[in-house]
């Protein structure tokens, strides 16, 4: 079934790019992520496991693997289920118009997403990881034309990407020391490689959920349309980095430095966020802002890594993917209703549009973790994750994510009271209700209700996913009421109260910063580009003959570090007394080949070179080298022949300086190639065995090197081949300019320049 349900992603994508008619693409986008979370959530709760491999190169690991358990069913029923609304939502905020390619470009990184949070191999974890930063470039940019939502989409992709490398080489370390690049087949792993696997694993994890100082993609990501922010930037995407670090806990969680980093990043990061949410005017960017800062509440609760905490983050997921996403989508609905998201400008909304002001209530108040609405019993979570720590540490933990909530609750009173109060004068103009813009925000600010009178049931769900991460979690629930003399209710409630009079004062005040750390990527970037083709304009001249020099020479410097492991006993003067009278043979028309000014010399001369060879393969007992190294030197020197027919006879004449840094650059490359062949001509009766055996049991042949030209060396072959393709298309791309010129025309002299 999971195979099914991923490829009905890929088909679904091309089942809308495929429509004649644009007007029901969202409808068809909607069905494969409609029939994921129906089958996930029938998983929910369950201890069923359902697994899906394919091997792609055994010998290497390399598989897609998915493993779909109790965590893999509560994230499907998250990305797919608001998917579906999300789908439904982008019918009614765009109106109409051909979105074919939106649709589908969403639909695709629904089935990237879906991978990801199913993947039970590192590598496969990679790939979808990388397609979600794809996608989600194409949907911040899907404004081409707006030089502002192209800025914001690079600067995406490249903090994304930039740091899914990081994560690439993360996962390289992890694999070698845990010896399996499965997850579920993984132990914990302790030592310096490991801690920097668990570094490198944190900050890929940091760059795709906007933790500081990554964070600065984030809101500026908000030029995208809101049903991308509404899915992608609050309830899917940006919560990758959250399951990766859940995903790896059980790996990496032993890592001293993993939990420490992981807790300190979150922590700023959600102080940092809410101070950037009750500065901004713009409702997008409160709420972008406000994801950041609550991305970093999960961080910090899923890297400290206790059974409470983990539960705590996993609820907190949930929670606010729910209360998330309606809230953007009201703010997605009074921007295409009013054509303004400025709390500065808007006034009489409350009257006006009832249903995006009792939907932001609702979602608000799940937000600021206000009881009845599933935010509560998650952030009540969180806060006694935080008591249960001890020491120094565990006050500051408490401490920061005590000051994070009450700037919460405060950006968030701020932005419900300034999107909705009456400020003088007309009232803001709206157009007409759109039930489809409308309809799956009210759905989801109702669950924030509902799921709070069945927070039993929501428990039955998030245990099993949190004891997946860490068995202990399965002790804890969310609880609807803790009571009066519960130390973390009463926090709670000094939280609450102490925000609102912070956010009801800060609703008056409205001076939007600038984007400073945005605007500083922005020119790092560019300054980049600046020095990349300052760079290329002087490194790529055009020059071939230098470029071949210095290929040569950095190719000679690679062989310095084997030169030690040259053993002199090794070498002797030959096996028959023919082979160094073909040796001979071999160098003086190397020579030769270098002295001659004539063309077709040089090359019968180089043809020599050849014949040589192939007589020492075959004075060696290897008959097939030598008729390969045969034919192919035969080829070669009819091509040089035709090929020279249209230069001039001689070479042009060099310098004595080029003349002698060609040949020495040709005596280095040569000298190189020697070392390198000593260096590796250890050869071992067991070594002869191994390979020997390996060729029959691995690549099906008896000769050993038919096997490795055709089976070890296959991609190398495979390069190579797609070089002579291109290569050969290139000189018919030549043949035909000469013929449209005229064919046996003489050849102007730039011509034969460039073609010397």
């Amino acid at each position: 079934m999971i195979w099914i349900l991923l490829v009905a992603h890929l088909v679904g994508v091309v089942a809308v790019l495929s429509l004649p008619n644009p007007r029901p693409a969202f409808a068809v986008a909607l069905a494969a992520p409609l029939a994921s979370a129906v089958w996930a959530a029938s998983r929910l709760g369950g201890g069923e496991i359902d697994t899906a491999r394919l091997d792609w190169v055994e010998g290497l690991d390399l598989a897609f693997s998915f493993r779909v358990g109790p965590l893999g069913a509560l994230l499907a029923v998250l990305v797919s289920g608001i998917g579906v609304l999300i789908f439904v939502y982008g019918h009614g905020y765009f109106g109409g118009g051909d979105r074919r390619g939106f649709a589908a470009t969403l639909l695709a990184f629904s089935g990237s997403m879906l991978g990801l949070v199913w993947a039970d191999d590192v590598w496969t974890l990679f790939l979808f990881w990388e397609a979600t930063s794809v996608t989600s470039f194409l949907l911040v940019g899907t404004k081409s034309t707006d030089s502002t939502a192209v800025t914001a989409a690079r600067r995406a992709l490249l903090v994304t990407v930039a740091g899914g490398l990081v994560l690439l080489a993360g996962l390289l370390v992890l694999v070698d020391v845990a010896g399996t690049a499965t997850l579920s087949e993984m132990g914990p792993v302790t030592g310096d490689q490991a801690t920097v696997a668990a570094v490198l694993v944190l900050v890929g994890a940091f760059t795709k959920s906007a933790q500081l100082p990554f964070h600065v993609w984030l809101p500026g990501a908000m030029a995208a349309p809101t049903p991308v922010s509404a899915y992608l930037h609050s309830a899917t995407m940006v919560k990758a980095g959250i399951v990766l670090i859940g995903v790896m806990h059980p790996v990496l969680g032993a890592v001293d430095i993993w939990s420490g980093l992981g807790v300190t990043v979150g922590l700023l990061t959600m102080f940092w966020g809410a101070i950037g949410a009750l500065r901004h005017a713009d409702a997008k960017l409160v709420l972008a802002w406000g994801t950041v800062s609550q991305l970093g509440l999960m961080t910090a609760m899923m890297s400290l890594g206790s059974g409470k905490a983990i539960f705590a983050a996993v609820s907190l997921v949930v929670a606010h993917a729910v209360f998330k996403a309606a809230l953007f989508m009201a703010v997605g609905e009074i921007d295409i209703r009013t054509g303004s998201r400025d709390l500065r400008s808007l006034s009489g909304l409350r009257t006006s549009m009832p249903v995006a002001f009792w939907v932001m209530v609702f979602a608000g108040l799940s937000m600021a973790g206000v009881p009845p609405l599933l935010g509560f019993p998650a952030k009540e979570a969180a806060i006694e994750a935080s008591l249960n720590e001890s020491g120094a540490s565990g006050d500051l933990i408490l401490a920061g994510v005590t000051i994070g909530s009450v700037l919460t609750v405060a950006y968030t009173t701020r932005l419900v009271l300034a999107l909705f109060s009456d400020k003088g004068g007309e009232p803001t103009e709206v157009t007409p209700f759109r039930w489809a813009a409308a309809a799956p925000s009210v759905l989801l600010s109702a669950l924030g209700v509902v799921g709070y009178v069945l927070a039993p049931s929501v428990t039955d769900w998030v245990v099993p996913a949190a004891a997946t991460l860490e068995t202990t979690s399965a002790g804890y629930a969310l609880l609807r009421w803790p009571g009066l003399n519960s130390t973390a209710f009463l926090i709670s409630m000094g939280i609450v109260a102490g925000g609102a009079i912070i956010g009801a004062a800060a609703a008056r005040h409205s001076s939007p910063p600038e984007p400073l750390g945005a605007n500083n990527v922005d020119r790092l970037v560019d300054r980049t580009l600046d020095l990349a083709k300052w760079t290329t304009g002087r490194v790529q001249h055009g020059s071939l003959p230098i470029y071949l020099v210095v290929m040569a020479l950095v190719a000679s410097l690679a062989v310095i570090p084997f030169l030690g492991s040259i053993d002199a006993n090794q070498l002797y003067a030959w096996d028959r007394p023919l082979q160094a009278g073909m040796g001979t043979t071999v160098v003086a028309a190397a020579i030769a080949v270098a002295v001659i000014r004539s063309r077709i010399g040089a090359a019968l001369a180089l043809g020599v070179v050849g014949l040589g060879v192939s007589a020492l393969f075959l004075i060696q007992g290897a008959p097939d080298l030598a008729l390969t190294q045969l034919l192919v030197e035969t080829v070669i020197v009819v091509g040089f022949v035709i090929g020279l027919g249209g230069l001039t006879t001689q070479f042009p004449t060099n310098g004595f300086v080029w003349r002698s840094v060609r040949i020495g650059t040709a005596v280095l490359a040569g000298a190189a190639v020697t070392a390198a062949l000593l260096a590796s001509a250890e050869d071992t009766p067991s070594n002869r065995e191994a390979l020997t055996a390996a060729a029959v049991d691995e690549g099906g042949g008896n000769n050993l090197v038919n096997v490795i030209l055709t089976d070890l060396r296959a991609l190398d072959t495979l390069g190579e081949v797609v070089v002579l393709v291109v290569a050969a298309m290139g000189v018919l791309a030549l043949s035909r300019a000469d013929t449209a010129r005229g064919g046996g025309a003489p050849l102007s002299d730039d011509v034969r320049k460039v073609r010397r």
